[in-house]
């Protein structure tokens, strides 16, 4: 067995929740499971399902949120406990197929392949059948794997999550669900999992996959289409206020039409503190939030039976008018004054949620939530980060909006800033200045670089370019390099920056975006990338040349070339790099050292 596959579990490492089955300490005493939640299975129940279950058990036991408990809700739920994942590892051999993967006998592809090919335990699938006849609503397939969701290691966005329409006659509906199962159980062993435990040196052998089913929240439309009005995730903690006037303990907030999927991404969302929601991060410029407002949504299509994209304006539904504002030629944002804008083509909605935000007219959305998070904080003993959504009656109903928890998990935490004072470099040694950095921290010793011009980039090569990164990323094995592009790595879309995988950019130590006229860097507040920035205290520099960053390139095009195509460019530094980030003053800077080679070479690699 090779250390890519498993490394030693670093020691005395706090959990966020205890490990335990059903009936052990994973629920806590004398309390019973939740009316919403049902068990089955007496392995473990991972750590999404029972972040949501010690929640769910203190509400109901009379720990509730003041003022507004009446307003939130959990979708009903059920949760396949290890015990199932195990009966499937043993009954079909995968733990002899997962061996041959991490001793790379067999592509990590050819491990889905088998998952999808085993047969599902016969003793289980009766239960699943009785599961059926309590969801009959869409569902979503939710990984809850025993490493998921700790304190240090979130694994967000690393598993997979499945919608399903749930419609059909019984026999499809059921091996619907049993795929959705294999493919979540699959995942456990994808790239981006291996990937993943490889950064954080965590065993792959001890990780074991509960699977947590829930009713999708939402409300179908037009088009044959499902999906909530409004979606998205909430930090308890900013550890990258985007001003002073806002504290980390202000919190962060990210919201999109449509499902949450959409949210962690890095895509456009609406992004605004709990504390103080008129503050945003592109600032009061009309033309800037326009530019930064969701345009794509997320949505369940019936017809098609999966998830699939939907442009804002194509959407056939009056309830926009709530969350969405028009925006005008002239560059001016107005809230709709009737429901028949939706749809008349000559009108651009843009989803501002500032009605939802700033007032109570819909439900007290931003106290709630401020409400909420505390109390979760206080509850758990440690910042929180959840995704949630809301059910939004329709038009003239006198029912008020619910406001659905999702998942509840420990937001890592980073340690505060301090601050980085930077050494003066000769200006022909400084590879790039930029004065409005978020991280905080300093590398030294970096000898590689992969870089992707924007001059260059073509979004109909995104997914091309984003091979060529990853290539090379698993080319260096475990060395850490820069990695610099335009507008925002990982992003799903390719026209907003390169579309790399995790496993894609797992060695990058210190992250540059670059902006230009098409591309326009972001942190993404609330998005899986953010998550795992925090957990992994990658730097994140966000340079702006029109606003006075720079990027020496006479410099950059002086560095070895280890690889170069017509989009991708490996270079080395053989001295070295120094990669300053002050976070309190906003000011980073990436300098070649000035000592003689002390890297190894680079030896084909």
């Amino acid at each position: 067995m090779t250390s890519r596959c498993h490394n030693a579990h670093p020691d005395g490492r706090p959990s966020f929740l205890p490990e335990g089955g059903a009936g052990g300490p994973s629920v806590l005493p004398d309390r019973p499971i939740p009316q919403r939640i049902s068990i089955v299975g007496e392995g473990q129940l991972g750590g999404k399902a029972k972040g949501l279950l010690v929640v769910l058990q203190a509400m109901e036991s009379g720990h509730e949120v003041a003022e507004y408990q009446h307003l939130i809700r959990v979708p009903r739920s059920t949760v396949l406990t290890t015990e199932i994942f195990d009966d499937f590892m043993r009954s079909n051999n995968l733990d002899a197929v997962v061996e041959a993967g991490c001793r790379s006998e067999i592509a990590l592809a050819e491990i889905r392949t088998h998952f999808l090919a085993a047969r599902f335990p016969e003793q289980w699938k009766g239960k699943l059948v009785r599961l059926l006849e309590q969801h009959v609503r869409p569902l979503v397939v939710r990984s809850s794997s025993v490493m998921e969701d700790d304190s240090n290691y979130s694994f967000a966005g690393i598993y997979l999550s499945e919608f399903l329409p749930n419609r059909g006659s019984d026999d499809q509906r059921l091996n619907r669900l049993i795929q959705a199962i294999k493919e979540v159980y699959a995942s456990t062993f994808g790239p981006n999992a291996r990937a993943y435990r490889k950064r954080h040196h965590l065993p792959w052998k001890q990780e074991k996959m509960a699977i947590l089913i829930q009713d999708m929240v939402g409300r179908p439309y037009g088009h044959q289409l499902f999906y909530p009005l409004i979606a998205g995730v909430s930090f308890s903690r900013n550890f990258y206020p985007w001003t002073p006037a806002l504290r980390p303990e202000d919190g962060t907030v990210r919201l999109v039409v449509g499902t949450g999927t959409r949210a962690v991404g890095r895509e456009y969302a609406r992004v605004f503190s709990i504390a103080r929601p008129r503050l945003r991060p592109e600032g009061s410029d009309v033309r800037k939030i326009i530019q930064n407002s969701q345009e794509t949504v997320d949505v369940l299509d019936f017809e098609a039976a999966r998830l699939t994209q939907r442009n804002l304006g194509e959407l056939d539904n009056p309830l926009l008018t709530k969350v969405c504002s028009m925006a005008f030629d002239d560059g001016s944002l107005r809230t709709p004054v009737s429901p028949l804008v939706v749809g008349a083509g000559s009108v651009r909605l843009v989803a501002s949620f500032d009605r939802l935000v700033s007032g109570n007219r819909i439900m007290p959305f931003t106290p709630l939530l401020k409400a909420l998070m505390q109390y979760l904080e206080d509850l758990l003993e440690v910042p929180v980060d959840v995704e949630f959504a809301v059910d939004v009656p329709p038009l003239g109903s006198d029912q008020q909006p619910q406001f659905y928890l999702l998942q509840v998990r420990p937001l890592g935490v980073r340690r505060a800033h301090r601050r980085i004072r930077i050494p003066q470099f000769p200006s022909e040694r400084v590879l790039i200045a930029c004065h409005q950095v978020l991280g905080n921290g300093v590398r030294r010793g970096i000898h590689h670089i992969i870089y992707v011009d924007p001059a260059r980039y073509r979004q109909e090569s995104g997914y091309r370019i984003a091979r060529t990164v990853g290539r090379i990323n698993s080319t260096l094995d475990d060395t850490p390099y820069v990695l610099i592009g335009p507008g925002r790595w990982a992003s799903s879309n390719p026209q907003l920056g390169v579309p790399v995988q995790y496993n894609e950019i797992v060695g990058a130590v210190v992250i540059v975006e670059i902006s230009t006229a098409s591309f326009s860097p972001e942190l993404s507040y609330g998005t899986h990338f953010y998550t795992d920035m925090v957990a992994s205290e990658v730097l994140y520099l966000p340079m702006y040349e029109s606003e006075k960053d720079h990027l020496n390139r006479e410099l950059l095009g002086s560095l070895p070339v280890a690889y170069q195509d017509g989009f991708v460019t490996h270079l080395r530094v053989p001295t070295g790099l120094q990669i300053y980030a002050d976070g309190v003053g906003h000011r980073g800077i990436i300098a070649v050292d000035s000592r003689r080679e002390t890297s190894p070479g680079y030896p084909g690699r």
